[in-house]
């Protein structure tokens, strides 16, 4: 009996990992299916919206919304902080939107001080933008990335670990005040102007992946903007937002809000908006600070390197070529692995994680690209990519998190490094970021003017 009950035991282990596990699949990705067929029907796609809208007028308008709840929230962020529940609010967050029209086409341009942009919130977006006259992908959807924000917004098992326990009342309140800040800009819209500015703070940001080993984005990409008597920005930086540890319970923008506060009281802008950029394998440089004095200082020392390009004045500009375009991202299956070799079966992934539409995001200004990902995309890819745009006579921006999320999108190098980004977080490949990369080419190259 004894023996039987072992093989019975031991059959039923066997089938058990033969339906969760499988090999890491090291097909090279132009050669499977996937690939194939979305790289037509992307070319498609892009043939369909090839040329921008040239307007004559360029009205901009500025908004902000108050975002933080009335009760005592989950926090996203940290697999690890327990409990989920926040103890108060340290520092309030925001929607921050910029609508620009320049007569022809219409963006908003939408930063929340979120985790990501959750895609149950984009779910209820689309039917609630067109609600009032606007589209998908008329709005392009970013976000601080704080560790340190609103939670409670992503259902399932690991919703739950990183986001804390879901509440529908949580997407429901970022959709509606992603909503009240787009009509309350384009109430405010005023003759505008608008300029693409540079700079780099190494000191700053380091290769949270693989250090030295590794090189860091340090650019800050800045877009200055005009609204009748108002003049403000909007900030991207790589460097992750996560000056506060897990060990916080308090609500708080981390140092991003410690930034777009410190330009508004010490410089003459009325207002300052930040967007995570590349910042997979970005961590910031924090040396031997601790919990809210980490965050005061890069916030504060960002802030500082922007004043002292502004006292010169930005060089703006009032005539805008505008573009935009939202296309499907085809990715091979998804798997999480165990091992170097090892992972589970695209099946137990979708039951962990759940599905949902991934997209790539796009709005073309004159000759300025910004580009939204789903995904923690890697400072190391970017420079590479805002190399090649140059060389193509453009700037590019590369935000992160638009509405979707596709995990890690490390330097195809470090894929099978034994670290949290590229083992656990790197779902779609060893060649994902080669991939990545070849997209995003394709859409500078489809956007010269």
């Amino acid at each position: 009996m004894l023996k039987k009950t072992l093989l019975f035991t031991s059959i039923l282990i066997i089938i058990c990992l033969f339906s969760t596990l499988t090999h890491v699949d090291r097909t090279p990705y132009k050669e499977l299916d996937f690939y194939k067929n979305g790289i037509n029907e992307i070319n498609q796609l892009l043939t369909k919206n090839h040329r921008p809208s040239i307007g004559d007028t360029l009205l901009i308008g500025f908004a902000k919304v108050n975002l933080t709840p009335s009760d005592l929230a989950p926090l996203a962020g940290y697999g690890n902080r327990r409990p989920k529940e926040m103890t108060r609010v340290h520092d309030s967050i925001f929607v921050n939107t910029t609508v620009i029209n320049n007569g022809k086409s219409k963006v908003a341009m939408v930063s929340a001080d979120l985790l990501i942009i959750p895609p149950t919130v984009t779910l209820l977006l689309k039917e609630k933008l067109f609600n009032i006259d606007w589209s998908l992908p008329e709005v392009f959807l970013s976000a601080t990335h704080t560790h340190s924000s609103l939670g409670g917004w992503a259902p399932g098992l690991v919703g739950n670990m990183i986001a804390g326990a879901y509440d529908a009342k949580y997407p429901e309140l970022i959709a509606n005040r992603i909503i009240e800040s787009i009509q309350m800009a384009e109430k405010k819209m005023n003759i505008g102007a608008w300029s693409f500015n540079e700079l780099y703070i190494p000191s700053l940001i380091r290769n949270r992946l693989v250090g030295t080993q590794g090189i860091t984005d340090s650019s800050l990409k800045i877009i200055a903007i005009k609204s009748g008597m108002e003049e403000g920005i909007h900030a991207f930086y790589g460097a992750h937002a996560t000056c506060l540890s897990g060990e916080n319970k308090q609500m708080s923008r981390d140092y991003p809000g410690v930034f777009s506060d410190w330009i508004v009281n010490h410089t003459p802008l009325d207002f300052a908006i930040y967007s995570a950029g590349a910042v997979a394998s970005m961590g910031p440089e924090i040396g031997p600070r601790q919990g809210f004095d980490r965050s005061q200082f890069i916030g504060e020392e960002m802030a500082k390197q922007v004043a002292l390009i502004q006292q010169f004045g930005f060089p703006y500009e009032n005539q805008l070529n505008l573009k935009f375009l939202r296309i499907p991202l085809f990715l091979r299956q998804p798997m999480v692995k165990i091992s170097e070799n090892w992972a589970l079966r695209p099946w137990v992934f979708n039951w962990i994680f759940g599905h949902s539409p991934l997209e790539i995001s796009m709005i073309q200004l004159n000759d300025l690209i910004i580009i939204g990902l789903p995904c923690d995309f890697s400072g190391e890819l970017a420079v590479e990519l805002y190399t090649y745009a140059k060389t193509k006579n453009q700037n590019l921006i590369i935000s992160s998190f638009n509405g979707g999320y596709a995990g890690y999108v490390p330097d195809d190098q470090w894929y099978d490094l034994e670290k949290y980004e590229t083992r656990s977080m790197s779902w779609y490949g060893h060649d994902n970021g080669a991939y990545f990369v070849e997209i995003v080419k394709l859409l500078i190259d489809n956007n010269q003017l």
